[in-house]
């Protein structure tokens, strides 16, 4: 999708294939308390290759997505010598996704990130774009920017350690995909019973296909409009 891949799978072992390369001279991962108890388990486990990597953790909320709380991954980045070859794989929900995008990106010029969206809302809907940036003042994504991470790992099996309003948001932006482009989604999603399916990986790739060809459309027209 754009420059970047996205992968659906219920199998974690594929992303070792995305960040086993050997352009990476480290690997951070950022979390927020919940993820670090709930996800970063299964992740490890699932790629041994990632015990070493740099454990970088915030508090969770959208009240810590400031420029502040950016100062401070800066500068542990900075304090741990990691240099402009380094991969950050955000692993969280949105705030994870797009603080930690935007931190990478901004972090001695830029270097490689690899989201892992742990939310159903971050699945269908931050995965596509690129959209970067932290709250300023009282404005919600004031500073930020348009990065493509290097790929994006959708692994169903997180949402199992959501809670049931989390998922229902989340399959709520999946019903305004479906209602605005698919006909034939929001047949399939009538059938659903969110709290208890197991098709995520359909449901999920589904919406995505939708988010892409608006997010195509929406981009044409930013740029048409400029010239």
């Amino acid at each position: 999708m754009g420059n970047y891949k996205v992968y659906i799978s219920d199998d974690l072992r594929k992303l070792a294939k995305t960040i086993s390369q050997p352009d990476f001279s480290e690997v951070a991962i950022l979390v927020d308390e919940n993820t670090r108890a709930c996800c970063l388990p299964l992740l490890l486990r699932a790629i041994p290759a990632l015990k070493n990597a740099l454990i970088l953790e915030i508090p969770a909320g959208e009240n810590f997505k400031t420029i502040d709380t950016c100062s401070r991954l800066w500068e542990e980045l900075l304090n741990r010598h990691v240099d402009r070859n380094a991969l950050l794989i955000n692993l969280g929900g949105g705030v994870i996704g797009d603080m930690g995008g935007f931190v990478a990106s901004t972090y001695k010029r830029g270097i490689a990130f690899i989201n892992i969206p742990t939310t159903l809302l971050a699945q269908v809907d931050a995965t596509i774009g690129g959209k970067l940036g932290v709250d300023f003042g009282s404005v919600k994504n004031a500073v930020g920017l348009f990065v493509n991470p290097a790929a994006v790992l959708v692994y169903p099996g997180f949402l199992k350690t959501l809670p049931d309003d989390e998922l229902m948001s989340g399959f709520a932006e999946m019903i305004k995909h479906s209602l605005i482009s698919s006909a034939q989604h929001w047949k399939s999603l009538k059938k659903v019973t969110p709290l208890k399916t197991k098709n995520w990986e359909t449901l999920i790739h589904a919406s995505l296909l939708v988010k892409r060809k608006l997010w195509r459309k929406t981009r044409w027209k930013k740029t048409s409009a400029r010239r």
